[in-house]
């Protein structure tokens, strides 16, 4: 009999740091007769305000592909996913443009490939019946460096990268769990501090990844304008002038200079300087939100927040706070039909 509802709980075994580091995630049904007595003795909770920790659950058993959640609950967590992680939405709503920009001229499917191979064994790896180790997910972070490494170029602003798209639906799955964890930590990070004014965190899903877009689309159009301006300039004031000017674009505004060297010269031709503004702005939001080397600029940032500290990576304010003291977080929650319905007419 399929269910229409669900009584779940995680449990987030944390490192201690000025901000909780997670280590280890448990994701459980409270109808399970595997699920520890003290989780099946505590009455469920209603779900975050945001759903924050109903979008963590679904997201860990989309990642597994529903094979660690009951027969009964199996449909009712997918409705859960499909209905409350908005991440999906975006990326197809972006993707499209994002490929009208990709490079047709880079031939890398065996690349793209080998990276799928190599990162579905370390996912895997790290997400077992029940439970995420993250101890077993920090070598993403090598196969993802030498996958930049492999295609000779960046992962921000690239518009090239093509994964298959049940490989992309595992990535958002597993970014937007990677970024809920951080969101359950920040909430109980903030419960715990003294001056709210002062001392709160916060997670962004645009800022935290591209702090300074606007600054970027300023140095990028005066990267642009200098390209015109220099194209056909040789001999020694090439050497002497351009090259050296060139070298500095690249040292101080590096993502700027991406952005513009990762776009089709006929797209950046075909705007004013007005409408080229906006497009950068455009641009850089697509890419973020609808591309594959986004989804693991993003995967890579959250990821490293989470074994070398969210304060070193996201938070550095809070990098100077008294050390807490390692810690479980137990959350339960119980989502109904109702709760869908609630987000479908939101």
């Amino acid at each position: 009999m399929k269910n229409n509802s669900v009584h779940m709980a995680i449990e987030i075994k944390t490192t201690s740091g000025s901000v909780l580091k997670p280590h280890e995630l448990h994701f459980w049904e409270l109808n399970n007769k595997n699920t520890p007595k003290h989780l099946k003795d505590t009455v469920p909770q209603s779900p975050f305000k945001f759903y924050t920790d109903a979008i963590l659950a679904s997201c860990f058993h989309k990642v597994t592909d529903y094979k660690h959640v009951s027969a009964e609950n199996k449909d009712f967590v997918q409705k859960v996913y499909q209905n409350f992680d908005h991440y999906t939405e975006l990326y197809n709503k972006s993707n499209p443009r994002v490929k009208s920009l990709a490079r047709a001229t880079i031939p890398q499917k065996k690349q793209f490939e080998t990276f799928e191979k190599k990162m579905t064994e370390i996912l895997n790896a790290g997400f077992s019946e029940n439970k995420v180790s993250f101890n077993k997910l920090t070598e993403a972070l090598t196969v993802i460096a030498e996958f930049e490494s492999h295609i000779a170029s960046p992962l921000i602003y690239n518009f090239s990268v093509n994964f298959s798209a049940a490989f992309t639906e595992k990535l958002i799955a597993f970014y937007s769990m990677l970024y809920h964890l951080r969101s359950v930590v920040a909430v109980d990070h903030n419960a715990h501090i003294e001056d709210s004014s002062l001392e709160t965190v916060k997670c962004d899903s645009i800022s935290d990844y591209l702090p300074k877009s606007d600054y970027t689309v300023n140095d990028a159009l005066l990267y642009w304008h200098f390209k015109n301006l220099t194209a056909n300039v040789s001999g020694e004031v090439e050497k002497q002038i351009v090259g050296p000017m060139h070298n500095y674009f690249i040292q101080y505004s590096h993502n700027a200079c991406n952005l513009i060297d990762q776009l089709p010269e006929n797209f950046l031709e075909s705007l004013t300087n007005v409408d080229l503004e906006d497009a950068l702005h455009h641009v850089q939001m697509d890419w973020l939100l609808g591309s594959c080397s986004g989804l693991l600029f993003k995967i890579r940032e959250e990821l490293f927040g989470v074994i070398e500290g969210y304060d070193k990576i996201f938070w550095p304010e809070a990098g100077h706070g008294k050390p807490k003291k390692a810690s479980v977080l137990s959350l339960t929650f119980t989502l109904t039909e109702k709760d869908i319905q609630q987000q479908k007419a939101a």
